[in-house]
């Protein structure tokens, strides 16, 4: 639903109440403040920001917006009431960051949390947790860093959130920069499988020069249960949830019996190895849910399997063949047929009801083998 924007010469504005309730949260919970950036021009709502300086307990500043939330976003319908509506920004800088600087390179922190907290009022949209925004460019010379991830600030979760005198509430979110590999990273897997790749250690503090905890060309996970059990639960399927598993299953006893895992997993699992290659185990998805955490990893493969995994068993093929999971479903599609294949029984997901025998395996082999020997002729 459109909204109508305020006349530029009448920003909005709490009320005198709400805004001693936020500054009273800031204090609360981010620190006291003796510096606040001012705004002069104010066209939507009169952003101030507010400068924790660091100290012993945080060797770091913290910057909060203070005048955000006066805008109510314009939420999904089906998020409304939920206390979404309204957001005030955070980000902190490392204790050596020229902060009264005007040159691009130590400004752009301060200049994003004005773009993004004006952002609602701009696209008529919101932000919220786990969103992103992309910046296009880099934010500035000194950085490589070029998108946004939007989440809770690192203060307790009790910082989260400002219930306001008349009970609404103002939530708080931490700005992350990051850059493009992450971004689309974020957007093909989404923020919880990104803040995986951080392995936990995402720092709140801006880094310019940081490492990317994941490049495009070198994805870790090449697949995980969660993208797969979680549609079993999701859309309630009348299949146990280790069918999650199948797929997966296949293709790790195809990739064993040719020899393409590395000398860490063989000799880690060399039990399993030893069972696939015999022909005595050729179920593997215990193993995988069991002693694998639900995940293939590209480290688990040799030099040659981990190149082959990035060339077929990759949902965006670089190569412009058909990838695994684009077979998985094809070999659905000519096992059920067109109509079942889409009857409403299956809810898009027919390739976990394919039956997880020797004859899917076969079937699976065939397309893996194919595309196996183009790879090697490539």
């Amino acid at each position: 639903m459109s909204r109508k924007k305020k006349n530029e010469f009448e920003p909005e504005l709490y009320t005198e109440e709400q805004l001693d309730a936020i500054d009273q949260h800031i204090v609360q919970h981010f620190g006291e403040y003796k510096n606040v950036f001012h705004e002069l021009v104010s066209p939507d709502v009169h952003i101030d920001i507010c400068i924790i300086e660091p100290d012993e307990e945080c060797d770091y500043y913290t910057l909060v917006t203070m005048g955000a939330g006066a805008h109510k976003m314009n939420v999904p319908e089906k998020l409304a009431g939920q206390g979404l509506e309204r957001a005030e920004l955070v980000i902190c800088l490392p204790s050596d960051w020229n902060i009264n600087s005007s040159d691009e390179k130590d400004y752009w922190p301060i200049r994003l949390l004005k773009d993004i907290a004006r952002l609602p009022i701009n696209s008529d949209t919101w932000i919220g947790w786990g969103h992103s925004v992309e910046n296009q460019e880099p934010f500035a010379e000194n950085t490589e860093l070029c998108g946004t991830l939007i989440l809770s600030p690192p203060f307790g979760e009790d910082c989260c959130v400002c219930v306001m005198p008349d009970g609404e509430e103002v939530n708080f979110y931490q700005l992350i920069p990051i850059y493009q590999d992450e971004m689309d990273f974020k957007i093909e897997r989404g923020t919880d499988e990104l803040l995986d790749m951080f392995d936990n250690e995402l720092s709140p503090i801006i880094e310019p020069g940081r490492e990317p905890c994941v490049r495009r060309v070198d994805y870790t996970i090449v697949d995980r249960e969660e993208w797969h059990v979680g549609s079993i639960r999701e859309k309630n399927l009348s299949v146990d949830e280790i069918t999650g598993y199948n797929h997966m299953a296949i293709y790790l006893r195809w990739a064993i019996e040719n020899d393409l895992m590395c000398v860490n997993f063989n000799e880690a699992f060399s039990d399993t190895v030893k069972a696939v290659r015999s022909g005595k185990n050729t179920d593997l998805r215990e193993f995988i849910r069991d002693e694998l955490e639900g995940k293939l990893f590209r480290e688990m493969f040799n030099e040659e399997g981990e190149t082959f995994a990035e060339f077929y068993y990759n949902h965006e093929n670089d190569y412009g063949e058909p990838c695994y999971p684009c077979d998985v479903d094809d070999h659905a599609l000519k096992y059920f047929g067109e109509e079942r294949y889409n009857s409403d029984e299956f809810q898009d997901e027919a390739y976990l009801f394919v039956p997880f025998d020797e004859d899917y395996y076969n079937a699976m082999k065939e397309y893996i083998e194919h595309y196996y020997a183009e790879f090697r002729n490539k």
